[in-house]
């Protein structure tokens, strides 16, 4: 080969390396450093409305039964920034027209701009106005991103139906605790449709240049509906705070519930927190109880409102009428332990009817040990659903305890025990539950919170009650409802409502220092309450409230009978419901 052959080829060579070279640095800058800008414009033009940057869609809303907001998404707006969008040529006079909107010094920007990284926050929490200033400008550089806040406008008044929104462990994904926002997490969580499903072009679906994972359209989540009346969450938990204050309680709560479907009306903690500083508690060993909701996730021992249970069964199983009768010892025994009247007294001659209006203990133990024994006794418990959850539409309902004969840690003495309310344990929840069948004729319903789930689609998931079961008859149901009424008539007029016939059963259960204990392991501490419902014959309402550790009288009697006839007053006439003769 001469040397004009290897000169010309040299320079072939020289030039196919040199157009290489310069193809490649056109792709590296069409690829890396415009890339961003160019698929930016394609999908813009693609997808006119969608926009350049896709924020995610607000959780679902919370509300009432009228409409009021319990928990929202408000809108966040973070002004980012981005140097790739820019040329350097271009980032002063960028920086002087941002250095207005943004409250910076030019220079500051310029030098934040010419770091040569993406995703520099500008302002973190940016307003409406600065948010239209930015748009004004038109530049790719630089861009607004929207965010989700979650606002919970009642605050502490509802927090522990409602629960509250964090960041969950696993990263910087959003999760509900406690109550609603657990309990739907999923169905509040927005959806979000990938660049899979995304239409490119009019060749059908394929995915769009975006990173794993990123996202296009986000729809919102579902809204819930709420039972829940504002109304009478205010004035339940009015009532609750001057209950707990006047009679120096620790705690309290109240749940109201319509006993023809289960829906809950209202439920108070008190005290209570605000939801929007749900981690000054969490951090708090001494506080972190504080957010939990004790109607569904504690039980406690339910004392003497246990006995309408224990009567149900004793006359729902033939074994009794109103007008059976006992004499009354004062102290009687059942599997080798003594149970003892609460004042320590013997009423001699009863009937049935006395034992509920004196609650006499001796009297229940009379009919669970001697009358109707355990098989029967337990079977009514479970038919009135203790020892199972419930369902309700809360995060973390307990089943509470029972024990049964046979099981590994059954002593003989619990079924006296049992009988008024010792040495068993259920949840507030299934309390108001089981009294709300004897109000509803029999019939146990599912207790519900959310009435309707609504999608973005406008589609509608309604609620519809849920019988879980009919412990007693109808007639049981009458009849044990017209003993109740004496009771408040005859033996606890602190209960009483002006104008109304209410039926109800108190109880003061001795709190438990040592665990799976049933003699000899009680405090002087107790948890008064009473549960109630009316007017009679027509239940409208189930009232149950419950004191923690009253000071000025330990009895359910003098305190948690107070507050449910005033709450009773206040809510009858506030539902349109008449006085009666």
């Amino acid at each position: 080969m001469d040397e004009r052959v290897r000169r010309r080829l040299g320079l072939v060579i020289f030039l196919i390396v040199l157009f290489t070279l310069g193809l490649t640095h056109r792709l590296f800058k069409v690829q890396v450093v415009e890339g961003a800008t160019y698929a930016a414009e394609g999908m813009q033009q693609r997808h006119p409305h969608l926009g350049v940057r896709f924020a995610e869609a607000p959780r679902g809303h919370i509300r009432e039964r009228g409409g009021l907001l319990l928990a929202l998404d408000r809108v966040r707006y973070t002004v980012m920034a981005s140097p790739v969008f820019v040329p350097p040529e271009e980032i002063d006079t960028l920086a002087e027209q941002l250095s207005p909107i943004v409250n910076r010094p030019a220079a500051e920007i310029a030098a934040l701009l010419r770091q040569g990284e993406t995703g520099k926050v500008l302002i973190p929490d940016a307003t409406p106005e600065q948010v239209e200033a930015i748009r004004a400008l038109g530049s790719q550089a630089v861009w607004v991103e929207e965010s989700w806040r979650r606002v919970y406008p009642q605050r502490d008044l509802t927090a522990h139906l409602v629960g509250f929104l964090a960041f969950a462990d696993r990263g910087d994904e959003r999760a509900g605790f406690y109550g609603l926002e657990e309990f739907y997490d999923d169905a509040l969580r927005p959806s979000q449709l990938h660049s899979a499903d995304i239409e490119a072009d009019g060749s059908g679906v394929r995915p769009l240049p975006l990173e794993e994972g990123e996202f296009l359209i986000s729809m919102p989540g579902e809204d819930l509906e709420t039972t829940i009346d504002l109304a009478v969450q205010v004035a339940a938990m009015e009532e609750l705070e001057r209950g707990v204050q006047e009679f120096g309680a620790e705690s309290g709560l109240i749940i109201v519930m319509n006993p023809r479907t289960g829906a809950i009306l209202a439920l108070t903690v008190y005290p209570s927190y605000n939801p929007h500083e749900y981690f000054r508690y969490a951090g708090d060993p001494r506080l972190e109880d504080r957010l939990e909701n004790p109607a569904v996730n504690y039980h406690y021992e339910p004392g003497s409102v246990f006995k309408i249970v224990t009567m149900g069964a004793a006359l729902d199983s033939g074994s009794v009428t109103p007008d059976t009768t006992y004499v009354d010892p004062g102290v009687i025994e059942c599997g080798g332990s003594p149970n003892r009247n609460w004042d320590g007294r013997s009423y001699g001659i009863q009937d049935m009817r006395g034992v509920l209006i004196h609650s006499l203990n001796t009297g229940v133990v009379w009919l669970t040990c001697q009358v109707i024994g355990p098989d029967v006794f337990y079977r009514y418990v479970r038919a009135f659903g203790f020892g199972r959850r419930t369902g309700v539409d809360l995060a973390g309902e307990v089943t509470g305890i029972v024990h049964y004969p046979g099981d590994l840690d059954w002593e003989d003495a619990f079924l006296g025990k049992n009988a008024y309310g010792q040495g068993i344990a259920v949840t507030p929840i299934q309390m108001v539950s089981a009294v709300a069948a004897v109000a509803n004729e029999g019939k146990l319903m599912q207790p519900y919170v959310v009435e309707r789930r609504v999608r973005p689609d406008g589609a509608v998931l309604e609620h519809q009650p849920v019988v879980r079961g009919r412990p007693i008859t109808p007639q049981t149901a009458r009849t044990l409802t017209e003993m109740l009424v004496q009771v408040v008539e005859q033996g606890v007029p602190q209960a009483q409502v002006p104008g109304y016939r209410v039926a109800g059963k108190t109880g003061t259960a001795e709190i438990p220092i040592l665990e799976n204990c049933y003699e000899n392991c009680y405090g002087e501490d107790t948890i008064a309450s009473f549960v109630g419902f009316g007017p009679v014959p027509d239940p409208q309402l189930v009232i149950l409230v419950r004191l923690d550790r009253p000071q000025v009288s330990r009895w359910g009697s003098e305190t948690a009978a107070v507050v449910f006839s005033r709450l009773a007053a206040r809510l009858f006439p506030m539902m349109g419901i008449p006085p009666g003769e």
